[in-house]
């Protein structure tokens, strides 16, 4: 035999022997004995990284720890967890100027400390929810003036979108970021 067929042969044997105890099983040829139930698997744990979002319901203050796209940051809240957040109010580009929004952001908020205001919710991505301020202005308000963003009100607080739209339009007019002629859509 050659290297392999030995491993192949005891596989293939085994399988022979699983398939004719079976038939033998069917055909009452070989008693039944008590089985054991199946083991279920066990429960995926009750906390994961974004479990416990409703902590930034009242405006919790953080330190973006790093920042993985323009809308998605990891941050240390003050007891020292971490936690990584979805902020609300604007949707990034997906191609044209997707570099430049990633910069901003990360210009904007790598390493700064700012207030996320949540309601508890988070997505199917496993991020929290969260308004992100910064002491200056809201994010969402920032990128979309620079033009690296699009306003998106979805699950976004509706009286804080006003602010958005207002900076969205101000980038559009003054043709900033991905308002530029390649970008516009």
């Amino acid at each position: 035999m050659t290297t392999g067929t030995a491993p192949r042969v005891l596989l293939a044997t085994a399988c022979l022997a699983a398939l004719l105890g079976g038939v033998g099983v069917l055909s009452g040829a070989v008693p039944v004995t008590s089985v054991a139930p199946p083991v279920a698997a066990p429960a995926p744990p009750a906390v994961s990284v974004a479990a416990a979002p409703e902590l930034l319901a009242a405006g919790e203050p953080a330190t973006v720890l790093a920042v993985a796209d323009p809308v998605t940051i990891d941050v240390r809240l003050e007891g020292g967890r971490t936690l990584r957040v979805r902020a609300l109010g604007v949707q990034p580009p997906e191609r044209c100027y997707a570099d430049q929004a990633l910069q901003f952001a990360r210009k904007t908020l790598a390493g700064k400390a700012v207030t996320l205001t949540g309601d508890g919710r988070s997505d199917k991505f496993s991020r929290a929810l969260a308004w992100v301020s910064l002491p200056q202005d809201d994010y969402a308000v920032l990128a979309a003036e620079a033009g690296t963003v699009r306003a998106y009100s979805a699950d976004a607080p509706p009286e804080r979108m006003p602010a958005v739209r207002a900076a969205e339009d101000r980038a559009e007019q003054a043709r900033r970021g991905l308002w530029l002629s390649p970008c516009e859509q």
